[in-house]
């Protein structure tokens, strides 16, 4: 799968940029072009998405040497062994770390695999590699539950309903899992239920009960990791990595409720009408869900993808469109 031409070289001429502006937030433009070319926008219409967000957003990458740096070098690497031997290196090494930079890191990556471009495989992977923030190996995992029910458990519990201290989702998820208890709660799935399926279905609900920003990172994670299983040698290992990150992000994020629907807009949309209302949207985090979960929806069969991303439409458009 790759994009447009005229997309690709969007892409590419923003590699003049790096990968964070403000110390910390991560460039969402690269992601933002592929999703919404994906699913369909006009070059008219990516850029009017790329002049509103260079307006307010991102630094020139030399700024960051040390960036500059590790881009070059996975440049030379590509070029030498080829984007598929350089990601089977790379995924395992940073699979302890998929929640680094809010799960960005893999998901520009998995992203980057979607485009076409060698560059900005380099460039997503180095954003890992920069960003990159190990959680300790997992322990073992000798519950009886399946990941919602995990989580579900966790939203019941009073203790983990305050965020831990942190000024991102980043900072909030490390400080989560430096809990005494959190080893304990990352143990309670029963190893035979953790599966891309599960965990992917355990976080759609839990946004769709909750519309909790971290929980939207949760489900952007989950489609990039499906994207990114098929480089990693140790498929097993890595989902327990996935599944640790994603109950340090719950935790941080004060364990919002996993159980019920609470959409803040109509589900009626149909997958037609919701990516051409996405396109329209000017926010990068309501395009990535919505791409997210346009294809993790057909992937899984599971409607309730559709449910959210036609209720994420219609909220983010709801002063100029009908639903």
């Amino acid at each position: 799968m790759s994009v447009n031409p005229a997309t690709l070289k969007r892409i590419e001429d923003a590699h003049r940029f790096g990968a964070v502006y403000r110390g910390y937030l991560a460039n969402h433009l690269p992601m933002a072009l592929i999703a919404l070319d994906h699913m369909g926008a006009s070059d008219a219409t990516l850029g009017r998405f790329e002049d509103a967000y260079l307006e307010s957003h991102l630094e020139p990458i030399g700024k960051d040497p040390a960036f500059q740096a590790a881009v070059e070098g996975f440049e030379v690497r590509i070029a030498r062994a080829g984007t598929v031997y350089v990601l089977r290196e790379e995924i395992d090494r940073l699979a302890a770390g998929f929640g680094s930079g809010a799960f960005h890191g893999a998901i520009r990556t998995a992203y980057a695999t979607q485009s076409g471009s060698d560059r900005e495989v380099a460039h997503a992977l180095a954003y890992w590699t920069r960003a990159f923030e190990p959680l300790p190996e997992p322990p073992e995992l000798t519950g009886h539950q399946t990941p919602l029910e995990v989580l579900a458990a966790i939203s019941r519990d009073p203790p983990f309903a305050k965020r831990p201290p942190g000024k991102n989702i980043a900072e909030r998820l490390q400080n989560a899992a430096k809990d005494a208890s959190f080893r304990e709660l990352v143990a309670q799935v029963d190893r035979a239920k953790l599966s891309m399926a599960s965990l992917a279905a355990a976080l759609v609900r839990a946004y769709a009960a909750s519309s909790d920003f971290t929980v939207l990172h949760g489900i952007t994670g989950t489609h990039a990791f499906r994207l990114l299983a098929e480089h990693s040698s140790e498929p097993g290992r890595a989902i327990a990595h996935l599944w640790q990150a994603v109950v340090a992000a719950y935790v941080g994020a004060g364990s919002p409720a996993v159980e019920g629907v609470a959409l803040p807009g109509s589900d009626a949309l149909d997958w037609p009408e919701i990516r051409a209302r996405a396109i329209q949207c000017r926010d990068e985090h309501d395009v990535k869900l919505v791409y997210s979960c346009w294809y993790e929806g057909e992937y899984y069969g599971d409607d309730l993808y559709r449910r959210v991303a036609s209720s994420v439409v219609c909220h983010a458009l709801r002063e100029t469109v009908d639903c």
